[in-house]
């Protein structure tokens, strides 16, 4: 049986009725009384140049329980809430800013006001000008940033390599832990390499220490001027020219784009200087086809606004703390990696937009790749004592070599959905009684399945905004505002003190234990 959060400040009394008496239904229950069920419960876009389905019927919802959602998301001003983003109103109320991430890939007014097309307009001049100046003798990019300015190029150049060629190698560093960086530029010649340091706020402790030692790297490795060497992409250019770094190009940013939701600005300078302008252009291109879907279509047709309400369902309303996000396919590999920040750090927070107590938020998002992850996780997803919802991704046509073996790999995403719903009863595995209970698994534990008809550049920028979207929609379910994170910050603060320990100048007001892995860290930096 369902956990239902009955009582829950922020769920409706007649949506918790609702899974209450879902509860008492299992998943072959809902099967076997609607064989439409997967007709009736999926979702389809076209995206061009491919087609996605979204298939919902594994979920522990039915029709009326969607038509409810839907209607508790106009009850708690989602669609309101949307428009105003839209309109570059400041929903983010707590930084006073309006959040403009759909402007920079829209083309009319419909998902963005004719000022912020004139913004996104300017960045995509900038970044073919970058491109169009790069000289043929530059070999490999490295980008330089940590969170948004990582995660999201780096999945999106983990996932083109297996579609296109690329112009340019392109390698990440994010941490501050010098092996990071040192595994980046190894076996790279500096006269052929370029530096792009991605910083919103070009503060990033992490970014700007790595920065440093490349510009140190380029400057011992035979480079004239490291200035045509080191590209900065921010929101604060003036800070730029006072970090002392010898930067040749800044682009800039919006001030109203978080970084994780970033990936559509100059943020993703390096996808386009690896593998071209206008791959990076079908890739916005697809965040834009789900943008204005997402903006125009009918409640119960939008996949994005359904995608959110069932997240939203299973955290807040059936009381699941986890989803496992599980990509069957190398090329998506990155995925669960991007989703935690983009998810967790929007919608973690423990108070609403009037800074009142929550009674959940978001859940933990973590998963892996397929089918790897069926050998390392997915025994407790199947048998264990929690339920933990999970999302499929997959893509019909092979990326690679085998198509018989890319079918293998579609039927395991398929067969692990279908078990995880089903189960297998002690009757149907027979034999001794003892490993009858040993091999009987419960199913009923719900799934959804994103499948692509082929993975390209659009579908990937689909997927990313669809995600976006869906975030968009659980913290407006929640209340909360997803594009603050306050909670980074005070161990930023901390670690300056900390580090300011280590270098001998201690702060008197530390606890003890910080106090003593302080000294311990300091001896054995230093052994006499």
């Amino acid at each position: 049986m369902r956990k239902v959060m009955s009582g829950a400040g922020s769920v409706p009394t007649h949506l918790a009725s609702l899974a209450k008496s879902l509860s008492t239904t299992s998943l072959r229950e809902l099967f076997a009384v609607d064989p439409d069920r997967a007709k009736r419960l999926s979702r389809t876009l076209t995206l061009g140049d491919c087609e996605l389905l979204v298939d919902f019927s594994k979920q522990a919802i039915n029709a009326r329980a969607l038509e409810a959602l839907v209607e508790a998301a106009r009850e708690k001003g989602v669609f309101e809430l949307l428009v105003k983003m839209i309109a570059g109103a400041p929903i983010n109320e707590t930084e006073h800013r309006a959040v403009t991430h759909v402007a920079m890939r829209s083309s009319s007014d419909a998902t963005a006001p004719s000022a912020l097309r004139a913004e996104a307009d300017r960045s995509r001049r900038e970044i073919r000008e970058t491109v169009a100046a790069m000289p043929a003798a530059i070999t490999h990019v490295v980008n330089l940033g940590i969170g948004g300015s990582d995660l999201g190029p780096a999945l999106l150049c983990d996932s083109l390599v297996s579609m296109r060629t690329p112009i340019r190698e392109v390698r990440f560093a994010s941490n501050v832990d010098p092996v990071d960086l040192d595994r980046a530029i190894a076996g790279l010649d500096a006269r052929s390499t370029v530096f792009v340091v991605c910083s919103k706020s070009f503060g990033t402790s992490e970014t700007l220490a790595n920065a440093r030692r490349a510009a140190q790297w380029l400057a011992s490795g035979r480079v004239t001027d490291p200035r045509q060497h080191i590209i900065a992409v921010t929101s604060q250019p003036d800070r730029v020219a006072a970090s002392g770094l010898p930067v040749g190009r800044v682009l800039t940013m919006p001030e109203s784009i978080g970084g994780r939701y970033s990936v559509s600005s100059a943020v993703s300078l390096s996808v386009a200087l690896s593998f071209g302008v206008e791959v990076f252009e079908e890739i916005r291109d697809g965040m834009r086809l789900v943008d204005e879907h997402f903006v125009s279509a009918a409640p119960l047709d939008n996949v994005p606004l359904l995608h959110g309400l069932v997240w939203w369902w299973n955290s807040a309303v059936l009381g699941h703390a986890t989803v496992a996000v599980v990509p069957y396919s190398t090329s998506l590999a990155m995925l669960p990696s991007y989703l935690q920040q983009l998810i967790m750090e929007s919608n973690g927070k423990a108070v609403d937009r009037k800074g009142s107590a929550l009674p959940v938020s978001s859940p933990v998002v973590w998963g892996g790749a397929g089918t790897n992850a069926q050998h390392a996780f997915f025994q407790m997803l199947h048998q264990g004592t929690q339920t933990v919802p999970c999302e499929f991704v997959g893509h019909s046509a092979s990326l690679g070599t085998s198509d018989a073996d890319h079918d293998t790999l579609v039927a395991n995403m398929i067969a692990q959905s279908q078990a995880l719903a089903f189960g297998v009863t002690q009757e149907e595995v027979g034999g001794d009684a003892t490993l009858r209970a040993h091999r009987a698994t419960p199913g009923n534990r719900p799934s959804t399945t994103l499948l692509f008809s082929r993975l390209t550049p659009r579908a990937i920028g689909a997927l990313i905004a669809t995600f976006e979207h869906s975030t968009f929609v659980q913290g407006a379910m929640f209340g909360l505002n997803s594009f603050d994170q306050w909670g980074v910050e005070l161990g930023k603060q901390l670690a300056a003190k900390v580090a300011a320990g280590i270098n001998g100048t201690p702060d008197s007001k530390a606890d003890s234990s910080t106090s003593s892995l302080i000294a311990q860290h300091r001896r054995w930096r230093n052994p006499r």
